[in-house]
């Protein structure tokens, strides 16, 4: 058998050296070395020691971002990108393209300055050690969407997938709307952020000299009630402002387009991300909803793509909008199973009985403090605890469904953050099915759908353990028919 010819060698633009130097990429990797040196040494000569010292780490940043590019090399053919790289250990990785799931093309605020790219493109599976499967960085615009279309296309094509060379048609499927900002402080991840530079500011105001909880408290009561108000008013106005700015940041001009056989999704206000999916490669899609957001009509959707890395990020399909926007994508990805199928009564019963059992105990421990020590305020907070229980519960089970159709089945699960999945009867690759001693005595069971995409595993809880078998069958096969619960 003859072997095909080699793809030729390409290197990374020469204005990666500067990049590298800039940011001192190299040479954040000497931080270890040079603290014991420093320290060893000492700052004796003063502001000449700090001039030399920064010159050798720009001199040495330089070198070593120079000798980087020197050694680096990369290789797109019609079966397989090829890396190579190292100085004294060389390492050439070879990535079949058959492996890959998807590429993204980001821009950096660094590297849109010098006209630069970095291109990351992710395989089925990983090496050990490796934080990303493959990643070029440092290349003009025009080839990092040159390298983006040949690795997805399989060949080393100079345009995207087309006939008689013309590009593919673009259907936009969504574009970012400014106004749902408005649903960011109602997303945890948002609120992230601005919550730390909260807790960084109390503990700022710890530093101050004396007790400023106690100057507050000892000010005239209008005066200290406006001023506590002010306060935490500043802090509220912080944590919004903070979590519409940080969606701001990641969405902004978000876009997902179809584009032949892939989704293509645009983002990003400081780093510009251009992300690419092969549509073959999506299992089914995942909408999820707050609480918060639940109250406004809000959802997240993501792409379930198999072998992707970073998933939670690269696969979202809408980062933030209304539940309708999230579940029409999902729609045109994977067909609709249904209205879901409520679970039986005696799911909700286990959960009533969880709360009320809390409560009991609150209860109880309520009536021996205060027998023992003449505190009562524990005994008051029982009954509040089990009626917060019991509609906790009711939300709880309100949650829990299943659906099943002809070329797909879905699951739904969660409160604080309920997420509900739909999946193609393509993606399943096993079944587990567990029952506790109480789901036993309920005739209940949980059902795990395990796949090849995601987080490898989406569960229908407390289901009726008679209806296992059907739903396993209707959901991927005869094969699965034999999936039945213990008696």
């Amino acid at each position: 058998m003859t072997a095909g010819p080699l793809p030729e060698a390409r290197r990374t633009s020469r204005r990666i050296v500067l990049v590298h130097t800039v940011t001192f990429k190299q040479a954040r990797q000497l931080v270890p070395v040079l603290i014991p040196v420093v320290a060893g040494i000492g700052f004796g000569g003063g502001v000449t020691t700090v001039v030399l010292l920064a010159v050798a780490i720009t001199l040495v940043s330089v070198a070593a971002a120079a000798l980087s590019w020197w050694r680096f090399s990369y290789a797109d053919g019609p079966s397989a990108v090829v890396i190579t790289r190292g100085l004294l250990s060389r390492s050439v990785r070879t990535v079949p393209n058959d492996r890959i799931r998807g590429v993204e093309v980001e821009a950096p605020p660094v590297h849109r300055v010098f006209g630069l790219v970095r291109v990351r493109i992710d395989a089925a599976a990983g090496a050990a050690g490796e934080d990303e499967e493959v990643v070029v960085d440092g290349v003009p615009r025009a080839e990092g969407d040159r390298l983006r279309v040949a690795v997805l296309t399989h060949r080393g094509a100079t345009a995207p997938d087309a006939e008689d060379g013309e590009a593919p048609a673009e259907e936009e499927l969504s574009r970012w709307d400014n106004r749902w900002l408005l649903y960011a402080p109602l997303v945890g991840s948002y609120l992230a952020l601005p919550a730390a530079a909260v807790g960084a500011l109390s503990r700022l105001v710890d530093e101050i000299p004396g007790d400023p909880l106690e100057d507050l408290f000892a000010l005239e009561l209008p005066a200290g009630w406006a001023l506590a108000l002010g306060v935490a008013a500043a802090a509220l106005l912080l944590l919004v402002a903070g979590s519409v700015i940080g969606a701001a940041v990641v969405n902004w001009g978000f876009r997902l387009v179809r584009r032949g056989g892939s989704l293509v999704a645009v983002r990003g206000l400081v780093t510009r991300r251009h992300t690419e999916l092969e549509i073959d490669r999506i299992r089914g899609v995942s909408v999820s909803e707050g609480l918060g957001m639940r109250l406004v009509g809000a959802g997240r959707a993501s792409a379930l793509v198999t072998g992707l890395a970073d998933a939670e990020r690269r696969g979202q399909l809408l980062p933030l909008g209304p539940r309708e926007e999230a579940w029409s994508l999902a729609d045109r990805l994977v067909d609709d199973p249904g209205p879901l199928v409520a679970h039986p009564p005696a799911a909700r019963r286990r959960r009533i009985v969880r709360a009320v059992a809390l409560g009991l105990l609150v209860t109880v421990g309520g009536v021996v403090l205060g027998v023992a020590q003449g505190h009562w305020e524990l005994l008051a907070a029982g009954p509040v605890v089990t009626a917060l229980g019991v509609l906790l519960a009711r939300s709880l089970y309100a949650s829990l469904g299943h659906a099943v159709g002809p070329r797909s089945f879905s699951v739904r699960r969660g409160w604080l953050v309920r997420e509900q999945t739909v999946l193609e009867r393509r993606a399943v690759i096993g079944w587990e099915v567990r029952q506790s001693w109480f789901q036993r005595r309920d005739g209940l069971a949980t059902v795990t759908a395990c796949v090849g995409a995601g987080s490898g595993g989406y569960a229908a809880v407390d289901m009726s353990a008679a209806e296992v078998p059907a739903f396993t069958t209707a959901a991927s096969g005869p094969w699965a028919d034999t999936m039945r619960p213990a008696g």
